[in-house]
């Protein structure tokens, strides 16, 4: 029998996710956004309203400070967000969407949705909350060696 690898699994089910989200129109025409940046954005919609800084997308996607530093100052130099300081903390700085953002929000929900649908398709409520279970599993995991 075959070795499986978990992490190769995951890795080419991701990449298999990016190329679905990634064919939005907006997004196939924009040679500077990228699926994470498109996975970014939609923190940032889900978080309308709340002040989201560098921290908290590092925290979300597990991402180090740097990492995250190159993908806000592209998204920022692509015209997706502004950062704006915050009057009680000086060293502070919140992520703001633009309105070019906005005009592709629709778009890249569909997509999201569509993509998200059609990957649960064939499976039961109960499977799905099963492989929540495990990846929640996978990570507890991963971090006793982290």
């Amino acid at each position: 029998m075959e070795k499986r690898h978990i992490g190769y699994a995951v890795k080419s089910l991701n990449r298999s996710i990016d190329r679905a989200i990634n064919a939005i129109p907006e997004i196939r025409n924009n040679n500077t956004l990228t699926g994470i940046q498109v996975w970014i954005l939609s923190f940032l919609f889900r978080n309308e309203g709340k002040d989201v800084f560098q921290r908290d997308i590092e925290s979300e996607f597990k991402i180090r400070r740097s990492t995250a530093t190159q993908l806000l100052k592209a998204m920022e130099t692509g015209g997706l967000i502004q950062r704006e300081g915050v009057s009680y903390d000086a060293r502070l700085k919140k992520i703001i969407l633009t309105e070019y953002a906005e005009e592709i929000r629709k778009q890249i929900q569909v997509q999201i949705d569509r993509t998200e649908k059609q990957m649960m398709n064939g499976f039961l409520p109960e499977e799905i909350d099963k492989f929540f279970e495990f990846v929640a599993r996978f990570k507890e995991n991963i971090a006793k060696i982290q």
